[in-house]
């Protein structure tokens, strides 16, 4: 029984209630990354594998066997945005530098926010811009009234860092191949 000491707390959860909770995050997010559901299974992970199994071996989830993309279905798979997956892993990345409350997948009439997420009493909005974006993004939020924004801007080349005209911005970042996301600040 060596190692009980960090586990007498751990709560034992039905294959079924994990499956649940499987099928709720990719429902939720529409297509991600194995890895990147695997992030909010954290001590989990290997009870959500298997319910991943379980839910492709079942067809209640779709897997691109090109890709290795997971999709609510196919249909939804071929809707997938790259912006959005790349977005969630700068909310993965956040979900491990801070306590974040609650997070959710913005509609598209949020273009070009991607994931909304909340810390407490703050709202932070996750915007992806990729290069054929910018003159759009940059003119969308040129008209923009809201105050006391906090964005987290998602570019697809950092080299677009001083054409990027959107108040309240907190941070840019790039996502590398692999989920590792890299942090950076507009010289001013």
């Amino acid at each position: 029984m060596e190692g009980w000491e960090d586990n007498w707390m751990a709560v034992y959860v039905s294959p079924e209630a994990m499956e649940e909770r499987t099928l709720m995050v990719i429902r939720k997010y529409n297509v991600l990354y194995m890895k990147q559901l695997l992030h909010f299974f954290e001590g989990e992970e290997k009870a959500a594998g298997k319910a991943v199994s379980r839910l492709l071996k079942n067809r209640q989830i779709y897997r691109n066997p090109h890709t290795g993309l997971l999709a609510s279905n196919e249909f939804a798979y071929s809707l997938k945005d790259e912006g959005t997956i790349q977005s969630l892993w700068v909310l993965i990345d956040m979900m491990h530098k801070r306590e974040v409350d609650g997070h959710y997948l913005a509609v598209k009439e949020d273009f070009p926010v991607r994931i909304l997420f909340f810390c407490g009493q703050d709202i932070y909005d996750i915007i992806y811009i990729g290069i054929g974006d910018l003159k759009l993004v940059n003119g969308m939020f040129a008209k923009s009234r809201r105050s006391e924004e906090n964005h987290i801007i998602v570019l697809e080349d950092k080299v677009m860092i001083s054409q990027i005209e959107v108040p309240g911005i907190i941070g840019f970042c790039v996502v590398k191949e692999g989920g590792e996301v890299e942090y950076y600040r507009k010289r001013t």
